[in-house]
């Protein structure tokens, strides 16, 4: 089966399994909290502390308090960091989805590519909580909501769509060797300090740092938060984030759907 014939057949998959990718998230992200006295309280938790410690050692350890082209090392740093928090967990946690979550197949009868797909949707509930955070510490601080808002439905669009591209082979390559697993561990702690999130790149070398689609996400979630105009003049370098979308959708589907069937050897 070619590229774009999966790619149909992955897109049918989902568009015919919605109700079951958005009740099994629910689900998930319910079952992850069960078991634990703060419950989903940790979603908040978790990320302040770290948010903390970032704050202390780059904004007033490196820093030294100076804000960051007017704005407050806080909220350029909350701005920015929102968004990593979800890629992070949702590219490792994708990755392994597969192959940990395998034996709801042999038990249940639906697609193996809306695996990936709930357990982004349930990581994306938690997103939206620490985005409704991120948007009260904003208003604190002088950036209340307003029209430039609104590109948060796009770039959640983004997100969604450019991870779960990434999903489709992750998973499937990480069922099959699952070393990959900790090699995806490795390159994220890497490239958290190779986008910007903590500092701001030379011209020259946010032209070579751009080449990671990921760098439109994190700007697009500062200029989002903080109104700035950088989504709307930076138009081309969305094109060229779609388009790394696009090839890694199409690649994806068709490693997903060719090695599929045989996942639960590999198991």
């Amino acid at each position: 089966m070619n590229m774009f014939k999966s790619a149909k057949a992955i897109f049918t998959e989902l568009k015919s399994s919605l109700y079951l990718i958005f009740r099994l998230a629910t689900y998930e992200t319910k079952s992850n909290n069960s078991m634990q006295y703060l419950g989903f309280l940790w979603e908040f938790v978790t990320p302040l502390l770290q948010i903390g410690v970032y704050w202390f050692v780059f904004g007033f350890g490196i820093r030294s308090g100076r804000p960051i082209d007017g704005v407050p090392f806080l909220p350029w740093l909350v701005a920015g960091i929102v968004v990593w928090f979800f890629i992070a967990s949702a590219i490792t946690s994708t990755a392994r989805s597969v192959y940990s979550k395998i034996g709801m197949v042999s038990k249940m009868s639906f697609p193996i590519s809306t695996i990936p797909a709930y357990v982004l949707l349930s990581l994306f509930y938690r997103h939206l909580a620490l985005v409704g955070a991120a948007f009260i510490l904003m208003w604190a601080f002088g950036y209340p909501m307003g029209l430039h808002s609104l590109w948060f439905i796009y770039l959640a669009i983004s997100a969604l769509a450019l991870l779960y591209s990434l999903a489709l082979i992750t998973s499937a390559l990480t069922t099959i060797v699952r070393d990959l697993q900790n090699l995806l561990q490795s390159m994220m702690r890497m490239l958290m300090y190779l986008t910007p999130i903590f500092w701001v790149p030379p011209a020259n070398l946010a032209s070579i740092l751009q080449i990671n689609p990921l760098y439109y996400l994190v700007e697009g979630y500062r200029s989002m938060f903080l109104g700035s105009d950088w989504l709307a003049t930076n138009w081309a370098y969305g094109l060229y984030y779609w388009t790394i979308v696009l090839v890694l959708f199409f690649v994806g589907s068709m490693i997903h759907v060719r090695f599929r069937r045989h996942f639960i050897d590999y198991i």
